[in-house]
């Protein structure tokens, strides 16, 4: 964790480690550059004056063209498109680099004298040093810096998206679980007072069925994943409540394969059981019906549901709230490896889904 925030963190004292620990490599790297020219046994006479280029060389002025460039003239004029005064800019910035650079190699004559007496004739003169120096590394440690200043912000951008996508699915799952309680919870307590005095024990019975559905739609569904058999429970206990009000409907259930230690998103398939009830057996006169298949296998969970509705209704939306919830959750829940395919006819509808199980 620390190493990750060390990496990746914008708090003030990760941030100021991790620029610390760039120009100390730029150093170090810049020390071996120098040591190299010197034989190894001019190596230790000469240690200080390489000290003295590789921070003043390798890390003072890279540092001042490296920040400029990648905190200012990219953000400001290069992202925005601004290319001419990107380029005036960058190059103004060389020129008083390429000064600066002469500067100092004026001004620190112990190195050069050192360095010149190991390197070929004239690679050293001050002007030839000052351009090589200026057009040689700092575009290479600039590139460098700016380079993995993109992938960290491309990184830290990335987890934004996941943690935004999460919320999202949140809230899209707040509002499902908003869409499905109103919709039956007023006939379902309008059909308990009307049992309370003729059959109490019938109303016992669907208060218990409520009491478990809202319960486990409120308090049990804010993880990523439920028990599937939590799931057919809930199914079972909301086609119970709407037999009650529907006394004439036909509901067949059949399940194939074992839900033990299977689990599954929360309240992916209620919304189209719940749209089976009202855009379809509601608006039956005669012999209204549902039929629920569930088939369990190892890590996929088959979902077939139909029901009957009027020749002449019109075609059930497939854009209401709950079902564009469901397919937005599926999409950002699994995005590869789920399958929805609604298909309404004259006399029916059908619902095939195919849903991960962990």
């Amino acid at each position: 964790m620390k190493f990750h925030n060390f990496i990746f963190s914008k708090e003030p004292a990760y941030r100021l480690e991790r620029h610390f620990a760039f120009w100390l490599g730029v150093f170090f790297y810049h020390c071996m550059r120098l040591s190299i020219l010197f034989p190894a046994d001019h190596l230790r006479e000469n240690i200080t004056p390489i000290i003295i280029g590789s921070l003043t060389w390798g890390v003072f002025t890279n540092m001042i063209i490296s920040y400029i460039t990648v905190y200012f003239l990219v953000p400001n004029f290069f992202l925005k498109k601004r290319f001419t005064q990107f380029i005036t800019y960058l190059l103004l910035l060389f020129v008083i680099a390429t000064a600066f650079g002469l500067t100092l190699t004026l001004i620190n004559r112990p190195l050069n004298n050192s360095i010149s007496s190991a390197a070929k004739p004239l690679s050293y003169i001050p002007i030839r040093a000052a351009v090589i120096r200026i057009l040689g590394n700092p575009p290479l440690i600039c590139l460098l810096l700016l380079s993995l200043k993109k992938i960290k912000d491309w990184y830290i951008k990335q987890n934004e998206n996941r943690v935004l996508i999460r919320e999202n699915s949140n809230a899209e799952l707040l509002l499902l679980k908003a869409r499905v309680h109103p919709h039956f919870l007023f006939n379902t307590l309008n059909n308990i007072y009307f049992f309370i005095l003729s059959e109490p024990v019938k109303a016992k019975n669907l208060v218990a069925k409520l009491e478990n559905l809202l319960y486990y739609m409120i308090n049990e569904c804010n993880v990523p994943l439920v028990p599937l058999a939590k799931e057919i429970t809930m199914i079972n206990d909301y086609f119970e409540l709407e037999k009650v009000r529907y006394d004439n409907i036909d509901i067949e259930l059949k399940i194939l394969g074992d839900d033990t230690n299977k689990m599954i998103a929360p309240l992916l398939m209620i919304p189209f059981i719940e749209n089976s009830f009202k855009h379809g057996t509601s608006k039956m006169l005669r012999e209204p019906w549902i039929k629920l298949f569930l088939q369990i296998d190892t890590d996929m969970l088959y979902f077939t549901l139909t029901n009957n509705k009027p020749a002449d209704a019109v075609a059930t939306k497939e854009t209401g709230i709950g079902l564009n919830n469901v397919k937005k959750r599926l999409a950002l829940l699994h995005p590869k490896d789920h399958y929805l395919a609604i298909k309404p006819t004259p006399n029916s509808f059908t619902v095939n889904m195919q849903i991960p199980l962990v």
